[in-house]
C-alpha cells in the first residue's frame, strides 16, 4: 500500500514538470499526455499581408486637358473696352508729299469739309495723299449694326473716325462667347478695316502670332463670316 502510493506520488510530480506523461501506469490511454504542444505552430495565418495591393492607383489624369484648342480667358492685343478713343483729339495728318495730283491735299489747313480734317497719306496701293474727316464721335453715332471705328484704332491707319460693320461694339457685348470685341483686319484690302466681331470658343486663332503662314504667302488672324470665327487667311498683299 505504502508502495502505491509511493508510485502515484511519483507519477504526480511528473505530470506537474511536464515530462514523460505516457508513463501511466495502468496502461491507459492518457488522452491528455500526448500533448502534441503544437503550440506554436505559428502558421500565422499564411501571413497574407498583401499590402492591400497598394497599386497607387493614382492615375493622375493630368491630362492637361486644355480644351478649346486656344488658350482660355487669354485676352487679345486688340480688343475695345469701351469706344471713348473716338472723342478724343486725333493726331496731325501725316502727308509728306508736295504738290501732286489734282484733288490732293498737301495739308490739313486744306481739309476743311468735315470735322477734324487732316490731309493723310494713303495706307497702300499708289502713295497719295488725301483728307480724311471724323464721321463719328462715338458708337451711337452710327447706326445700331454698326460700330464707330475710331482713329488710332488698328488697321485705320491715318484715317478719322468712321461706322463700320460688325457684331459687336464693345467687349461686354460678347459675354456669351470669349468676352473680346477685336477689329478685324480686311485681308482683300491692303490690311484695312473689316469691322469688329466678338471672339468665339470655336476661334482657331486669337492673335496674328497663332497663324504659322503657309506655302500661298503670310497669315493675319481675322473673323471669318463664313465660318463666324476667327481663323488664320492669308493676307492679301498690296502693290
Amino acid at each position: 500500500m505504502h508502495r502505491r502510493l509511493g508510485a502515484v506520488v511519483v507519477v504526480a510530480a511528473l505530470w506537474a514538470c511536464g515530462g514523460v506523461t505516457s508513463s501511466t501506469p495502468d496502461g491507459g490511454k492518457g488522452d491528455g499526455g500526448s500533448s502534441s504542444s503544437s503550440g506554436g505552430s505559428s502558421s500565422g495565418g499564411s501571413s497574407s499581408s498583401s499590402g492591400s495591393s497598394s497599386s497607387g492607383s493614382s492615375s493622375g489624369s493630368s491630362s492637361g486637358s486644355s480644351s478649346g484648342g486656344m488658350d482660355a480667358g487669354r485676352v487679345p492685343t486688340n480688343h475695345r473696352p469701351s469706344d471713348a478713343q473716338c472723342a478724343t483729339a486725333p493726331p496731325a495728318g501725316n502727308c509728306s508729299l508736295q504738290g501732286g495730283a489734282p484733288g490732293m491735299c498737301q495739308s490739313d489747313s486744306t481739309c476743311t469739309d468735315g470735322t477734324n480734317g487732316r490731309c493723310v497719306e494713303s495706307g497702300g496701293g499708289a502713295l497719295f495723299c488725301l483728307c480724311t474727316y471724323d464721321a463719328c464721335v462715338s458708337d451711337t453715332a452710327c447706326p445700331t449694326d454698326q460700330t464707330c471705328a475710331c482713329h488710332g484704332s488698328a488697321y485705320v491707319g491715318g484715317q478719322g473716325n468712321a461706322c463700320t460693320q460688325g457684331n459687336c461694339r464693345v467687349d461686354t457685348d460678347c459675354g456669351g462667347g470669349a468676352g473680346y470685341c477685336s477689329p478685324a483686319e480686311n485681308t482683300m484690302s491692303c490690311g484695312d478695316l473689316l469691322g469688329y466681331y466678338c471672339h468665339t470658343p470655336n476661334d482657331q486663332c486669337i492673335d496674328d502670332t497663332d497663324c504659322t503662314g503657309s506655302g500661298a504667302g503670310p497669315q493675319v488672324c481675322t473673323y471669318s463670316a463664313t465660318s463666324n470665327r476667327w481663323q488664320c487667311q492669308v493676307e492679301g498683299l498690296c502693290g
